[in-house]
């Protein structure tokens, strides 16, 4: 492909054909070098970008840009909750900032702007952080594309999140928590169910919504897990699990097998009770025989074990900000203190990144504390005292 430079008054400019473009035959051209050789050169690279697919395009909008990425690009590939949380935070933050802007124009400055702006409403380093990074996927997206050469966000220092101290349950703590629990309240007794599973498997909430009979195999002690029934802007969804990683099997112990056989045996008695009424649970066109379900068939919505967690401990007199997740922390937590190795278990909480795993549960209570003490001082003994 060739082009040429050409003297217009005390500056020059390069021009080369771009071709038919929408039916018409068009021409790039810019001005302005002082000389004939940066015309030359400015004219070299022009070329060489026009040839690897770039076109510089002209009045493309933000929005225009980042709805075509989630519909085309997000929504076929990922999750319904990625594409929704990505969709909900793309038009309350980034729209109202850069909407109107052409995507070519978008500076560091402009999103660093946005990030300060943002800020001043008080929202979590958790958000700022995933409106960077959904910012910086959209303009990840349009260099690939060849709207734009370079990536604002790489301007920009990445929002860092404070790393939240979590509560977990002591030993001890854990039967004052089920004392609380009337076990002839259904909803009382369908909550020590999810409790005993998430405590000893170390389930994600959806997890646990999402398992099915099916998932159970009473003859090798084992549950699969490869569902997530999530709750997401309103609508619940019967999903594959988080990650390749979070498919897996975990050995359970006898008695959480007696424990669901009771439980499988009560919802046989209420399924002939209800008779017709009986409800079943269906999500994408396909019946899910759930194990986390009322007496009536009806799944357990996923947010009833974050608002019931809350109102046990608070009953249990457990001075804690504990969530439902934090059970499954508790797991984790109380498997290191038996001394189970990390490898074992990122495997039974499903964490493709043992990484995870290792930051996740870095902080240690204060029994381990104290045992990590009392083994270091049996090792020294008396070593460390200065003799006079």
């Amino acid at each position: 492909m060739k082009g040429a430079v050409r003297k217009r008054g005390d500056t020059w400019s390069y021009y080369f054909n771009l071709g038919l473009i929408d039916g018409k035959r068009k021409k790039k051209e810019k001005g302005g070098f002082k000389t004939k050789k940066e015309a030359e050169k400015a004219l070299r690279d022009a070329i060489s970008e026009f040839e690897k697919g770039y076109i510089e395009p002209t009045k493309v909008n933000f929005t225009s840009v980042s709805t075509q990425w989630l519909e085309e690009y997000i929504k076929p590939l990922r999750k319904i909750t990625t594409y929704s949380r990505y969709k909900e935070m793309n038009k309350k933050y980034l729209i109202p900032y850069l909407g109107f802007k052409e995507i070519n124009k978008i500076t560091a400055l402009d999103i660093e702007r946005m990030l300060l702006d943002i800020k001043k409403n008080n929202i979590s380093d958790t958000t700022l952080q995933g409106i960077y990074t959904l910012c910086n996927s959209i303009f990840e997206r349009s260099i690939k594309l060849h709207l734009i050469q370079n990536n604002p966000c790489k301007g920009v220092e990445r929002p860092q999140r404070n790393k939240k101290q979590t509560d977990v349950l002591e030993v001890e703590e854990i039967p004052l928590l089920i004392k609380t629990l009337d076990l002839e309240n259904e909803y009382d007794y369908m909550f020590y169910v999810a409790f005993r599973l998430t405590l000893e498997l170390g389930l994600r909430r959806g997890e646990l919504a999402g398992l099915t009979w099916e998932d159970i195999s009473y003859g090798e002690n084992v549950v699969s897990i490869h569902n997530n029934l999530i709750y997401n802007y309103g609508h619940t969804y019967m999903e594959t699990t988080k990650t390749k990683g979070s498919t897996r099997t975990i050995y359970v112990s006898n008695e959480l097998l007696e424990m669901l056989t009771q439980l499988n045996k009560r919802q046989e008695f209420k399924k002939n009770e209800y008779g017709e009424f009986y409800e079943n649970n269906i999500f994408n066109d396909k019946s899910y025989d759930l194990v986390m379900r009322w007496d009536n068939g009806k799944y357990i919505h996923p947010m009833y074990y974050t608002n019931k967690i809350k109102k046990v401990v608070a009953a249990a007199g457990i001075d804690k900000t504990i969530r439902f997740h934090d059970l499954r922390h508790t797991n984790a937590t109380l498997l290191i203190q038996q001394g189970v190795d990390f490898k074992t278990v990122q495997t039974r909480l499903g964490h493709e990144d043992i990484n995870t795993t290792l930051n996740i549960y870095a902080h240690v209570n204060k029994e381990m504390q104290k045992n990590a003490t009392e083994k270091l001082n049996n090792i020294f003994g008396g070593k460390l005292v200065a003799k006079k």
